[in-house]
């Protein structure tokens, strides 16, 4: 007779681990640290989310709610954000409370705090109070611009961040024809919240493999404001290495249209489309059809495309005006160029792509009924993400949990499992066999060569690195004089491998051999192709992890689709929501979401590395971009999912504030982010500007008011700020305990007096351009010395590694060159 097994769910990354996440005691909404808690939860982890008795946290009020009735428990995003979680109410301005609190944290590993300095001192629950009571505990400062900054007690928030980043500066991304009528603008939904909240659970990763090293917990230091920077890196290498007279710093400095946009009209919508590359504008040329007007001479080159790039453009619109969303996407792909649909929240919940990867998941829930919510950010072969449970009811854990006490024994500090040697730096002993490139990936592994890993990049001079030619130092442009690749990828060694060779991909399997991580974010089938599909890696090293990232995911009918970050996010829905109110859908500045994916990426490496260590067992890690930047709207999804309503773009507003925007301020193209909570900030705001009757008009003196009157509130209040000094209104607003911050260029951002002093700003030497300023890492670890290296030049330890990690000698080497293999 059979036997039959009884079903088991497979094992989770993150299981053991606890995890308690405090309550934003701000009026501005600020759900980082809630998305950071989810991180862990939805892999495993056991998160503790504490709220205040009475309202809960502030997601609960947001909406959107199932047929416009607000309740607290069926929030959409309450609903999205809080699964997998248990929750307690906890009154943290009552003594007893605090006490529940700390009684909490004894037995936790990881604690998000998302208040400012100062609300957290008076309460007693600032980081050094707890990091001296619970020394294996860690401590992660969620904080609009950081806990240890200078900045550290002034309110932000999503706007502001996004706004005083340089992010929104270059957002429309080159679709600015009007300035003065066009302002600089924020992504729509939250982004910065949640690019926030996954730096958090990045960081909090790297500080529990810190742990793992030495037994001590500690503070780690995560803001908004530079979790948002991190995302213009390639603005800091070219402002660093680039004369101030040249035309590519000279863009940092103006927001007209000066380049190629990232999504253009067609017949019947709007298409994402990219082809100044010399192999993509070959792709191009065939798939329109091979039009005359592309033979010209003036095209022969990127450096002619990009100065003709109005032609083109022209060009491009007028083939574009011929075809549908799905005849472009389908002739662009054919010919390996990125090309993709702009689509709306709605298409985006119905899309074959989505539907084949079943991202989507349903769930019961005991207010809300069935939940149709956004899936996985990255599938994890052998301990998936999953729902277990949704979002908690308020206070629906206290007995279990406040009375009961059943949250587990005391932290554990456990050594690291497996055979790697410890070090100073958590990370040393680990090796990743990286071929990664442009920018998503190299974020990532910058990140873990920062903590001490040995990041061995696998590049060819055949075939470089695009990111390697793109602008120069001082005019010259080469493969190794790249100011962009050298923000990007920094702490690591450069090996060259001509793949297509079977040697060279017998040199890469030793590698892979005597690595713990194989990252690459090719096109997908491109690693099978050189034999080095996971399939393949497994028989040589059973426990390796391999991420492989790309546009659409590793599986689904649309899954060899080719593209960027900036050129995928249209697919996401993103650019559908983010625009002028009534207007086009914009692209987004920043080459989002490229470097928010990579931030995303450490986290599931380290998740997968931490499951590694307690079983011996790799596994294979399968990301969609598109899918990562969809977990990232849940107010769009949610409200789609929930109400059929296909949100559009609302520009810089909000729909729980007004004022909620940016404002002309006095001098060309100066402007200022203002975001307004409360009635009481509004009155505060009124006075400011010397209009303080406006607070008292019966169209503004309540939010439901301004938010009804949005467009004439708007008007009255950029009727004063224009004739102001963008500083002095903005230090006027802040004294006053306001949401109020400066809309940067890049070069305005580096004259910032705490920027321009910040940790993230790094020195670092490099063999061909010598010392410049690159961007670090946009965190500060209490008990980590990261450790930065110049980016490499192409091949440069190629030696270095063939004959110290593989054995192969002088002779040997010379002859792989003679050979071609190593190029």
């Amino acid at each position: 007779m059979a036997r039959f097994e009884p079903f088991q769910e497979p094992p989770r990354a993150l299981e053991g681990l606890k995890v308690v996440e405090l309550p934003c005691l701000d009026t501005m909404p600020f759900l980082a640290a809630s998305m950071a808690a989810k991180s862990f939860a939805d892999f495993g982890a056991e998160v503790v989310k504490v709220e205040p008795p009475r309202t809960g946290s502030m997601e609960r009020a947001l909406g959107p709610f199932r047929d416009e009735m607000p309740d607290p428990e069926t929030g959409g995003l309450h609903l999205y954000l809080n699964t997998n979680k248990l929750g307690v109410t906890i009154d943290l301005e009552d003594r007893r409370g605090r006490e529940q609190a700390l009684d909490l944290l004894a037995p936790a590993d990881i604690v998000f705090n998302p208040n400012r300095p100062e609300v957290n001192e008076k309460l007693g629950i600032d980081w050094r109070t707890l990091t001296a009571r619970f020394p294996k505990l860690i401590v992660v400062s969620i904080t609009f611009f950081g806990a240890e900054s200078p900045y550290r007690n002034l309110r932000g928030g999503d706007l502001v961040a996004t706004h005083m980043s340089g992010v929104g500066y270059e957002t429309p991304w080159h679709q600015v024809t009007d300035p003065s009528n066009q302002p600089p603008l924020k992504l729509g939904g939250r982004q910065s919240d949640y690019l926030t909240g996954y730096t958090a659970a990045a960081a909090a990763m790297c500080a529990l493999y810190s742990r793992k090293t030495n037994g001590a917990g500690q503070h780690v230091d995560v803001g908004q404001w530079l979790s948002m920077i991190s995302m213009i890196r390639p603005n800091i290498g070219l402002y660093s290495h680039e004369g101030r007279d040249s035309a590519s710093f000279q863009r940092l400095s103006t927001r007209q249209k000066t380049a190629g946009q990232w999504v253009y009209p067609c017949k019947d919508g709007w298409v994402s489309f990219s082809a100044l590359t010399e192999r993509f504008w070959r792709g191009a040329k065939k798939a329109m059809g091979n039009p005359e007007w592309m033979d010209s001479e003036l095209f022969d080159n990127i450096l002619g495309r990009t100065a003709h790039i109005d032609a083109i453009e022209a060009g491009v619109i007028d083939w574009l005006s011929t075809q549908t969303r799905t005849e472009a996407f389908e002739k662009a792909q054919a010919e390996h160029v990125p090309c993709f649909p702009v689509y709306s929240a709605a298409e985006v919940a119905g899309n074959e792509q989505y539907k084949a990867r079943k991202f989507f998941i349903d769930l019961e829930h005991p207010a809300a009924r069935e939940v149709r919510m956004p899936g996985a950010p990255c599938k994890f072969a052998r301990t998936p993400w999953r729902i277990v449970r949704g979002a908690p009811m308020l206070g629906e854990h206290n007995q279990k949990i406040l009375q009961n006490r059943e949250f587990g024994a005391e932290a554990q500090a456990t050594g690291r499992g497996g055979n790697h040697p410890t070090g100073t730096r958590p990370l040393e002993g680990i090796r990743i066999a990286d071929f990664g490139w442009i920018y998503a990936v190299p974020h990532a592994t910058a990140w873990l060569g920062a903590l001490g890993a040995d990041v061995i990049r696998i590049e060819t001079s055949g075939a470089p690195d695009l990111v390697r030619f793109l602008t120069g130092t001082g005019g010259s442009v080469g493969a190794n004089r790249s100011g962009i690749f050298h923000a990007i990828n920094s702490s690591r060694r450069s090996i060259v491998l001509n793949l297509a060779m079977p040697e060279a991909q017998e040199i890469a399997r030793k590698i892979i051999g005597q690595s713990d991580f194989v990252t690459e974010n090719f096109t997908v089938g491109n690693m099978a192709k050189y034999n080095l599909a996971y399939g393949d890696l497994v028989k040589i090293k059973p426990n390796i992890i391999m991420l492989s990232g790309t546009p659409l995911g590793q599986d689904g009918p649309r899954a060899d689709s080719v593209g960027f970050g900036p050129t995928t996010q249209a697919f996401a829905g993103l650019c559908h929501i983010t625009g002028y109110p009534n207007s086009f859908p914009c692209g987004i500045g920043g080459t989002w979401p490229d470097f928010a994916v990579g931030t995303g990426m450490v986290f599931f490496l380290l998740a997968a590395l931490h499951y590694r260590d307690r079983t011996g067992e790799g596994q294979y890690l399968d990301l969609s971009m598109a899918e990562m930047v969809t977990t990232m709207m849940p107010e769009a999804m949610m409200d789609f999912l929930m109400n059929g309503r296909d949100q559009a773009a609302i520009g810089n507003r909000d729909e729980s504030m007004a004022p909620h925007g940016v404002f002309p301020a006095a001098g060309a193209d100066k402007w200022i982010a203002i975001a307004i909570a409360t009635d009481d900030e509004f009155a505060k705001l009124c006075e400011a500007l010397g209009a303080p009757s406006m607070a008292s008009d019966p169209k503004f003196a309540r939010l439901f008011g301004r938010l009804a009157n949005v467009e004439q509130l708007e008007r009255e209040i950029a009727a004063r700020t224009r004739v102001s000094p963008r500083d002095e209104l903005v230090a006027k607003l802040r004294a006053r305990g306001l949401a109020a911050g400066p809309v940067y260029s890049t070069p305005e951002l580096m004259e910032d007096p705490v920027f321009s002093r910040s940790s993230m700003l790094v020195k670092l030497k490099h063999s061909e351009v010598g010392e410049r300023v690159v961007p670090g890492l946009p965190v500060q670890f209490g008990g980590i010395d990261l450790q930065y290296r110049g980016a490499p030049m192409i091949g440069e330890h190629t030696d270095e590694v063939l004959t110290e990690l593989l054995g192969y000698s002088a002779a040997e080497i010379a002859r792989l060159k003679e050979a071609k293999v190593l190029i």
